[in-house]
């Protein structure tokens, strides 16, 4: 491959650090005649309405001169004109600033690198970008960003074509911690069958492991089926009477392995007799083991997890109950935004942090709960789910 052939193909790495640009503007004039070229360009004309992707033309100065149907949803309803992209589309970090590409957290913007390295070196440059929305906005944008040069009568261009892959993120993520936690469950299957095979091994001790790594499998695989069916909206919940008790018994047997308690303690307090609640069984276990598998993540060795359930008021039901999850840490202010996002992680790992994902997913939209948090210094952290004791009238 040629130098020209790999620069026409030019990727940027994820997190590249690039200096900020101007933050200058174009002038309402200038703005107008940009608008104009863009108009009268039948490139720019035939480009907008051939593309299937969301497609920005931004000038000189970063700002929209023109742009598709496409994108014209992205920006919902915004003003499009004259604004940069990360104006119309509610980036956080453009509202906190002087606007799009001027504040410090720009520096590593994949969208902006992708545009300034295409002006740079007058070629093709693509990207991937992680935009922070606001919660009402929508949430997080994962976008994959191609910044191409475009001259127009006497103006310089780019055509930026922005495409949504969170889903395509998130669908990897789901494969990667499913796998991972499958390959670590078969492992400790051939371990324990090793044992079994050895004239000195704990024969009684192996069969019994061996057993319960055996229903950890085959409940990770529907746990997996279970959450690939509700992110693409075709999962039915099926509510049976469920004893608080009993969840909590499959709590302990799904956790009696776990390699976090090793060096940490799970404190499971025993329901109070005759609490139930009808509900789908076994998309809350998977809800309540997310909690106590975060909450053992978020404790030092030497600390301890405590789960919980109660009787509670529900605002649409006439009777409710709350199950909890305690743990001593404490979730800053920076983060607790963040929480139940797409995808979202406060370590650094690919992949992690779909677990407070599905139980707000599994937890509100299949289970007709309420899943929230409460963190404070010192008295750490309470993730807790809220659920009706019958199913709402029609389920």
């Amino acid at each position: 491959m040629s130098p020209d052939t790999e620069l026409a193909n030019l990727r940027l790495p994820e997190g590249r650090r690039h200096a900020l640009p101007p933050s200058r503007r174009a002038s309402a004039e200038k703005m107008r005649a940009d608008a104009d070229r863009a108009r009268r360009s039948p490139v720019a004309g035939a480009l907008l309405d051939a593309v299937d992707a969301a497609l920005l033309l931004l000038n000189e100065e970063r700002q929209i001169a023109a742009f598709n149907a496409r994108a014209a949803e992205i920006g919902g309803g915004k003003q499009m004109l004259g604004a940069r992209p990360g104006e119309v589309v509610a980036c956080v970090n453009a509202e906190e600033s002087e606007g799009c590409g001027s504040a410090p957290a720009c520096e590593v913007c994949g969208a902006l690198g992708a545009v300034l390295e295409s002006e740079v070196r007058g070629l093709p440059v693509e990207a991937e970008c992680r935009i922070q929305r606001r919660r009402e906005a929508g949430g997080a944008l994962e976008l994959n960003v191609r910044a191409t040069p475009l001259a127009i009568e006497d103006g310089r261009f780019t055509v930026v074509s922005l495409r949504d892959i969170s889903a395509e993120r998130r669908h990897l993520a789901l494969e990667q911690i499913f796998f991972h936690d499958v390959l670590n469950t078969v492992a400790g299957l051939r371990g324990w069958a090793t044992v079994l095979r050895s004239p000195r091994g704990n024969a009684p001790r192996a069969l019994e492991r061996i057993e319960l790594l055996a229903r950890k499998l085959e409940r990770e695989i529907v746990d997996q089926r279970a959450l690939l069916l509700a992110e693409s909206g075709a999962l039915v919940p099926v509510s049976k009477p469920v004893r608080a008790a009993d969840l909590f018994r499959e709590l302990e047997l799904v956790f009696s392995s776990h390699h976090s308690l090793d060096e940490r303690t799970l404190r499971l307090e025993p329901p109070a007799p005759g609490l139930e609640l009808s509900t789908d069984g076994p998309l809350l276990l998977r809800v309540l083991g997310n909690m106590v598998k975060n909450a053992l993540e978020a404790t030092p060795p030497g600390g301890a997890v405590r789960a919980w359930s109660e009787p509670a008021l529900h605002p649409r039901a006439a009777s409710a109950v709350r199950f909890s999850v305690h743990n001593g840490g404490f979730i800053p202010p920076e983060v607790q935004a963040g929480i139940f996002r797409r995808a979202f992680s406060t370590k650094a790992e690919r992949g992690r942090g779909l677990g407070t994902y599905s139980m707000k997913l599994l937890g509100e939209q299949y289970l007709g709960g309420v899943v929230a948090f409460e963190t404070a210094p010192g008295a750490g952290t309470v993730f807790s789910i809220l659920l009706p004791a019958e199913p709402p009238a029609g389920e």
